[in-house]
C-alpha cells in the first residue's frame, strides 16, 4: 500500500511539472515570439530585412514605420577615378526608413537624430568607394540600399547591448550620374 502512495505521488508531480513545462512554452512563443526588430540570421538570409513582401512574409504598416531625409536638397559625391583626370559624380537624394518604436530603445528618433553626422558620413564614403562602372550596373542600386541598410543599423548599435534592426530601408529619390 505504501509502494502505490509513493508512486501516486510522483506521477502527480511528473505530471504537475509537465503541465508547467507545457505553460511556460505557449506563454513564451505566444507572447515573445520573434521581435521584428531584432537583428538575427534571420536578416542575413533574407537580404537585410526580416520581411519579405513578394516572398511571403509583410512589410510593417506605416503607422510603425516614418521617414527621414538625410539631406535637405540633393547631394553630389565625387565617384573613384578609373583613370587619372576622370571625374565622375552622383547625386542622390537620399531618406532611411526606420521603425517609429524599438523595444529597448526609449526615442528612435532621438537616437537618429544624435547619430545623424555620422550617417551622412558613411553615405559619403559608400559613395565615394564606387566607380561610374558599378554606378550604371543596374543592380549596384539595389545593392547599394541593403549595404547601407545594414551598415546604417551597424552604426546605430553600436552603443547598445543587444542589436535592433532599426532602420527598415534606405530610399533613393534620385539617381543620377556622369
Amino acid at each position: 500500500m505504501e509502494g502505490n502512495k509513493t508512486s501516486f505521488i510522483l506521477i502527480c508531480i511528473i505530471a504537475a511539472l509537465s503541465l508547467v513545462i507545457v505553460f511556460l512554452s505557449t506563454y513564451i512563443f505566444v507572447n515573445s515570439g520573434l521581435p521584428h526588430n531584432l537583428i538575427d540570421k534571420v536578416t542575413n538570409a533574407n537580404n537585410g530585412s526580416n520581411e519579405v513582401s513578394m516572398n511571403g512574409l509583410k512589410r510593417p504598416s506605416q503607422d510603425e514605420l516614418g521617414i527621414k531625409k538625410l539631406f535637405n536638397d540633393k547631394v553630389i559625391y565625387n565617384l573613384k577615378s578609373i583613370n587619372d583626370g576622370d571625374n565622375s559624380v552622383i547625386q542622390v537624394s537620399v531618406a532611411i526608413e526606420f521603425y517609429k518604436k524599438v523595444k529597448g530603445i526609449k526615442n528612435v528618433e532621438e537616437k537618429l537624430n544624435s547619430y545623424d553626422s555620422a550617417i551622412k558620413e558613411l553615405v559619403g564614403t559608400y559613395f565615394q568607394k564606387m566607380t561610374i562602372n558599378e554606378v550604371k550596373d543596374p543592380d549596384t542600386k539595389l545593392r547599394a540600399k541593403k549595404e547601407l541598410t545594414n551598415e546604417i543599423n551597424k552604426l546605430l548599435n553600436s552603443d547598445e547591448i543587444s542589436e535592433y534592426r532599426i532602420i527598415y530601408d534606405v530610399i533613393f529619390e534620385d539617381w543620377f550620374y556622369q
